[in-house]
């Protein structure tokens, strides 16, 4: 059998049709509104992000558990560092857990005012962490201990 020719046109391969227009044919109006619109949400989207990141003064508390021992059924300690404003007066809840996550031990510490001598060791007088350890009463046994949370104390 012989193949059949064919009759008619093919459609025209030219790099148009293969590749899109090229960028000189596309309205640049519309393009260059979307890039604009695209850049200005990207410099909002980066300023949020900063102003997020960015502690501020008022957030200048934090803590973190550093160790904890279960000396007997009836005694625990927590070791724990805060950073916090020199000026401030921060009160902080320390607790020990049972094994199924009952307190069994309480203590809130008062921390005052750093003096201007009162740096520890190799410690800065520009570092605002210290660290503390605190003995605890408890209940029973206790499995672990840490600070529930701390927060600065209002001028009465």
């Amino acid at each position: 059998m012989d193949p059949v020719p064919q009759t008619g046109h093919a459609p025209v391969d030219t790099l148009a049709n293969r590749y899109g227009r090229p960028p000189g044919d596309r309205p640049s109006s519309a393009s260059g509104l979307g890039r604009w619109i695209a850049v200005a949400a990207l410099v909002m989207a980066v300023a949020a992000t900063a102003w997020l990141a960015y502690p501020t003064s008022q957030d200048s508390l934090s803590w973190k558990d550093v160790g904890y021992s279960i000396d007997s059924p009836t005694r625990a300690s927590v070791t724990f560092e805060v950073t916090k404003d020199f000026e401030d007066t921060v009160a902080c809840a320390i607790q020990v857990l049972s094994e199924n996550y009952a307190i069994v031990g309480w203590r809130t510490v008062t921390i005052g005012p750093a003096e201007l001598g009162d740096t520890a060791g190799d410690s800065l007088p520009s570092d605002k962490s210290r660290y503390y350890d605190v003995n605890l009463r408890t209940d029973s046994l206790g499995v672990t201990g840490g600070v529930n949370s701390c927060w600065i104390e209002q001028d009465a």
